[in-house]
């Protein structure tokens, strides 16, 4: 289903808008809402908001500590009956959620797909590690799915993404002093053009640098351990871990490493391609691997084929990272250290991080049961689309579709979610 029909799911409502994903896809989801005679209102906090959804949205330009006073009366106000978002861990939106609890109003939250690339998440009452998604393994060897859609492959565009990205952090940062950007969750100064400058040089400089490093690792087939780092500023470090900081994961891992696995194996650390420019934690690493005496056995690196990565490994190690969904599919044990929904029996490792070395070759995934479990995902909170992307041209979608609006199945997934 596309998402015309999916938005016929709501109708005569009044209907508020929050944060989105970066990008037009808020405000061409406004006007789909709006043919439906629902009322939508919209909130900005910032220039990059504001650009995105320029027309007939009110400004918040307050303090993080009057926030909650402030949508109380909104909701009240303008008798908000369904509020939609991206991410609940931001600060601004864990607020929202509060206060919408207390007043029994249904919250919406959209963020990227749990499965990738060909889906988008949409979940009321919380999403990631905040899901309420079973953590029963019965539920989903049970589950027979009802839906017989046609899965679409998407082209994810990172180039979409990255753009989007960049206009958003330009508009905030000239706006700077009409808005409160420090209201955000990440920074919007006008140094944060630097990273992005500096991500660029990286990516040329690392395909030259590690492609020996590459080269090996890919040879050293269930030789090495995959530790996945995820975005230092990721809500989902910040709310479901509980070190909080990637350095935190990487010393556990590396002592634990050094303390429990064979010595023939070693620990390959993928840095995050979104972090690029930010962090570089090589220093730190090799301070940590020197400590721990296994600096001949730690590599670092930042960009290698994920799927032949996950493959060849004899493990994979993350936090809470989606990656996590990856490895599974490719059959490659996967210990989970924060709060993760899909942290669940028969899929990951369920012991401490300190039998994993030794344990995981003997961990079999429950393959029919992980397929359950995808189907069950695709059937309840999975829409197939894209925030930035488009249908594959190798599949023939109706002719309409365009990247913004492309959400096959949504209307199925919003009943189902209603009813829950």
């Amino acid at each position: 289903m596309q998402l015309d029909n999916a938005i016929s799911q709501f109708r005569d409502s009044n209907i508020l808008l929050l944060q989105g994903p970066v990008g037009p896809f808020f405000y061409h989801l406004a006007q789909k809402l709006k043919k439906n005679n629902n009322q939508v209102f919209k909130l900005n906090f910032n220039g990059g908001d504001l650009l995105f959804f320029p027309f007939k949205a009110q400004s918040y330009r307050g303090q993080l500590a009057d926030f909650e006073e402030f949508i109380r009366h909104f909701y009240l106000n303008h008798k908000i009956q369904k509020i939609f978002m991206f991410n609940d861990c931001r600060p601004l939106h864990k607020i929202a959620i509060k206060v919408a609890k207390s007043l029994k109003i249904p919250y919406f939250i959209f963020e990227e797909g749990y499965i990738r690339p060909n889906f988008i998440t949409l979940e009321n009452k919380g999403v990631n590690a905040n899901s309420t998604l079973p953590k029963d393994p019965q539920v989903f060897s049970k589950f027979t799915p009802q839906s017989k859609e046609q899965e679409y492959s998407i082209k994810h565009s990172f180039r979409n993404m990255a753009w989007f990205s960049f206009l958003y952090w330009f508009s905030a940062f000239w706006c700077g002093l009409y808005f409160n950007n420090k209201l955000h969750h990440r920074s919007l100064s006008g140094m944060e053009m630097f990273p992005w400058f500096l991500s660029l040089f990286r990516k040329y400089l690392y395909k030259f640098s590690e492609k020996e490093d590459i080269e090996f690792i890919l040879e050293s087939k269930k030789q090495y351990f995959a530790l996945i780092l995820q975005v230092h500023n990721d809500t989902q470090i910040k709310n479901h871990f509980e070190g909080r900081r990637i350095e935190n994961f990487i010393r556990n891992s590396i002592r634990s490493f050094a303390q429990h696995a064979k010595p023939q194996h070693f620990l390959v650390i993928k840095h995050h391609p979104m972090d690029r420019g930010y962090k570089n934690y090589k220093i730190f690493i090799k301070r940590q691997a020197r400590k721990y005496n296994v600096n001949s056995r730690v590599i670092y690196l930042h960009d290698i084929h994920l799927p032949d990565f996950l493959r060849n490994a004899l493990g994979c190690i993350v936090i809470n990272s989606t990656t996590g969904l990856s490895s599974i599919l490719h059959k490659c044990p996967t210990k989970v250290c924060g709060s993760a929904f899909y942290d669940i029996k028969g899929l990951t490792f369920q012991e401490p991080l300190s039998k994993f070395w030794s344990g995981a070759k003997k961990f079999k995934i429950d393959q029919q049961l992980f397929v359950n479990f995808r189907k069950y995902l695709i059937e309840h909170n999975q829409i197939n689309g894209s925030f930035y992307g488009s249908l594959s041209s190798k599949i023939s979608p109706p002719p309409a579709q365009k990247y913004v609006r492309n959400s096959a199945g949504m209307g199925e997934r919003i009943k189902t979610i209603q009813k829950t």
